[in-house]
């Protein structure tokens, strides 16, 4: 009986080894490294040459225990390229309760199946991610990986339960170099002067220079647009980030000054040394 009863231990101790050992699990992530929030940004696809200084992340990886986040930020590229050279992309700030979120990404990996026991589709990419706390400081989070080495999404559904209190669409234009350097853009962008005099007679240019915030990002094809009938603007209190210049030139005397179209903020039209007109939604979608 003693033997029977030493065998029935030993078979409910490899039982327990093997169900619920470490060893069925992935191998362990690092633990995410705390960086400055401003290191983070969303990033455009490899087909989008945006002469900006490259900014490295800190190391991501697992939540560090005593980080408490205070927003989440998601990043989503979209698929369609713009007409005028450029792809667009959303950004979204997420706030709430961040306690199941931090459970499902710090939640261990699993241990890779044997191949061929998973079924095969296709995975739709994950949303770009980072946690931000109230001291202005983030960190980027990884997902664990299931049974068929394909990241666990469970988190980026939480995210979805969090309140959405921000959302940013950004339109970023795809450079073509040869197309730059003969455009005679400046590299860096000049806010226009107003005026208050109206606009009657000028001749707008056909290729534009387009702004991301005070960087020279590229020119556009041509685009032939008419002020004429724009109605003037009203006060404007938001500053544009995303801005497309060219050149006009008056009725009389002939003087060759820039025009301003603001594609975000109060979405203006700022001939330099008149009064701003307001954009129609006609004339913006020819930037897309």
């Amino acid at each position: 009986m003693r033997w029977r009863w030493t065998v029935g231990v030993m078979l409910v101790a490899i039982t327990a080894v093997t169900c619920g050992s470490p060893t069925s699990l992935g191998p362990a992530r690092p633990v995410a490294e705390i960086g400055s929030a401003e290191a983070f940004q969303c990033q455009v696809p490899q087909q989008v040459d945006r002469p900006t200084p490259a900014v490295d992340r800190p190391t991501p990886g697992t939540v560090p225990l005593d980080f408490v986040p205070a927003a989440a930020v998601t990043c989503e590229v979209g698929d369609a390229i713009m007409p005028v050279a450029g792809v667009a992309y959303s950004e979204h700030r997420w706030e709430g309760d961040f306690s199941t979120l931090i459970s499902l990404l710090n939640a261990p990996s699993r241990r890779v199946l044997t191949p061929g026991m998973c079924p095969t589709y296709s995975v739709v990419e994950t949303p770009q991610l980072w946690l931000v706390d109230a001291r202005g400081r983030a960190v980027e989070p990884t997902l664990p990986v299931d049974e068929c080495g394909l990241p666990d999404v469970s988190a980026i559904a939480e995210i979805r339960n969090l309140n959405l209190v921000t959302e940013f669409d950004h339109r970023v234009p795809i450079i073509n170099p040869q197309r730059l350097r003969v455009s005679s853009c400046s590299p860096h962008f000049s806010p226009p002067d107003e005026g208050t005099e109206s606009a009657v007679g000028l001749t707008v240019g056909y290729v534009f220079c387009l702004f991301d915030g005070t960087v020279n990002v590229g020119v556009t094809d041509e685009i032939g647009i008419s002020i004429e009938d724009l109605p003037p603007a009203g006060p404007c209190s938001i500053s544009a980030t995303q801005t497309a210049t060219t050149t006009y030139v008056d009725a009389w005397p002939s003087n060759i000054r820039n025009v301003t179209v603001e594609l975000d903020g109060c979405r203006r039209v700022v001939p330099d040394g008149y009064a701003p007109l307001q954009a129609s939604e006609e004339l913006l979608a020819q930037f897309w």
